[in-house]
């Protein structure tokens, strides 16, 4: 059976880091593979990034920090009809963009990575399910 393969797009910070290594380890649990971006030399950063989505069965985009970079490649994420799920931190300042209302937003507190955790196992399971039997 092929693994679901993921691109988690978090900040490049200290605390990017540690949500990001809590992501890791509640897809790892449910066997993805994850694109990792620390692993690239040589091209454009932006073509990696346009190829691991390409490439990618689902998307985990904390959208924290409202950073550009990260919605242009969630908006590619979904034009190309990739499923993502969204998270973000209970320090996130302003406004959510409109154009995300309705999409469903997991809100997590930085203090208690656990809970992001357990939340991702429960989203991404039904994932992992379909694969095994699209793939059996």
């Amino acid at each position: 059976m092929r693994k679901l393969r993921s691109l988690v797009i978090t900040p490049f910070d200290a605390a990017g880091r540690r949500v990001h290594d809590t992501v890791e380890r509640a897809l790892l649990d449910l066997n993805v593979e994850l694109a990792r971006l620390e692993n690239v030399a040589g091209a454009p950063l932006t073509n990696v990034i346009i190829d691991f989505i390409r490439s990618s069965d689902f998307l985990v985009v904390d959208i924290t920090r409202q950073n550009p970079n990260v919605f242009y490649e969630l908006g590619f994420a979904h034009a190309m009809n990739k499923p993502t799920i969204l998270i973000a931190s209970t320090e996130t300042t302003g406004e959510i963009p409109a154009d995300l209302s309705g999409i469903q937003i997991f809100v997590y507190d930085p203090s208690n990575l656990r809970e992001l955790g357990s939340y991702l196992r429960r989203a991404v399971q039904p994932l992992v399910s379909e694969a095994a039997s699209r793939y059996e």
